[in-house]
């Protein structure tokens, strides 16, 4: 098994450089990053991932899909399960490869912990006694029904964590490729709405138009069909190194400006000569909306 992940820092924040060392050295399995650079300037150096692929380009949107089917290429052509994970997260589990790789003889797919557990990551310890801000894998708290509760999934104190690691079997990643049109975040949640059947709940969580709800189906229907509810949890618990807060990420809202500005994927974004997303027509109140996105972010807070 390989991993794969991706690093972009359009505002420049520190916290998330110390986090992806973190993350890095507490990995365990071989590593393709590739990090995006906005200005030219990168920040990963040659031992920071056993294949590290350095480009420049692009808007300044959620490129996090985008590069993730770059990296993807990379993996050595033997290797035929991956695993895709946030470069702040570090799994509790030593044995979690192995696991992994147990699951995915009759999955295709599989979350990589039951429990998230989000701390500071100057305070990051294994075992650590004040656990803040539990989430839950979907898989392991829903199983393979109620899918329609993922379109809900918020409260104040807990929620299901749609994200931060996966593994699949690669041939499933290579067909499909990651759905990369979740330019303000959340294609994670897009995923696992395609793992439910639950596309409508998702156009309408997502303020959709019928646009961008035809553009993800067409992602999205085959993606399910193929894995078919072959998808699970492998249980164990996942730390996430905390770079700003919960509220200033506005899981809640951060999607209505793509809905208030006819955000539109087939005419708005292009693949540019780097690979990543570009603008593909002047659409200057986007660009804005985006920018102030990850600048309100304050992850170095």
């Amino acid at each position: 098994m390989w991993a794969i992940t991706s690093y972009y820092n359009p505002v420049g924040y520190k916290r998330r450089l110390s986090n992806y060392r973190l993350f890095r050295s507490n990995l365990g399995v071989p590593l393709v990053t590739i990090e995006l650079s906005f200005d030219g300037a990168f920040e990963l150096e040659k031992g920071d991932a056993d294949i590290l692929i350095q480009i420049s380009g692009g808007a300044v949107v959620w490129q996090k899909e985008r590069l993730l089917n770059l990296a993807l290429k990379a993996v050595p052509s033997e290797v035929v399960k991956i695993a895709w994970l946030d470069c702040d997260l570090i799994i509790e589990r030593p044995d979690w490869v192995d696991e992994a790789e147990t699951q995915l003889r009759q999955l295709d797919i599989v979350q990589l912990f039951s429990e998230a557990v989000h701390l500071p990551s100057q305070d990051f310890k294994f075992g650590v006694e004040d656990r803040n801000l539990n989430h839950t894998s979907v898989p392991g708290i829903l199983g393979l029904s109620n899918g329609r509760e993922i379109i809900s999934i918020r409260s104040n104190s807990h929620y299901f964590q749609s994200g931060f690691a996966w593994a699949a079997n690669k041939s499933l990643l290579e067909k499909y490729g990651f759905y990369d049109a979740a330019i303000v975040g959340g294609g994670d949640c897009f995923m696992v709405g395609a793992l439910y059947g639950e596309f409508e709940g998702i156009a309408r969580r997502f303020m959709l138009s019928e646009t961008r709800r035809e553009h993800y189906l067409r992602w999205a229907v085959p993606f399910h069909d193929s894995v078919g509810g072959r998808f699970g949890h492998m249980p164990g618990t996942i730390y996430h190194l905390s770079h700003g807060t919960m509220e200033n990420r506005r899981y809640a809202d951060r999607h209505q400006p793509l809905a208030d500005l006819n955000f539109d994927p087939y005419l708005d974004l292009r693949v540019g000569a780097s690979g990543a997303w570009e603008w593909a027509r002047p659409r200057p109140e986007l660009e804005a909306a985006l920018m102030n996105y990850f600048v309100a972010r304050a992850e170095d807070a």
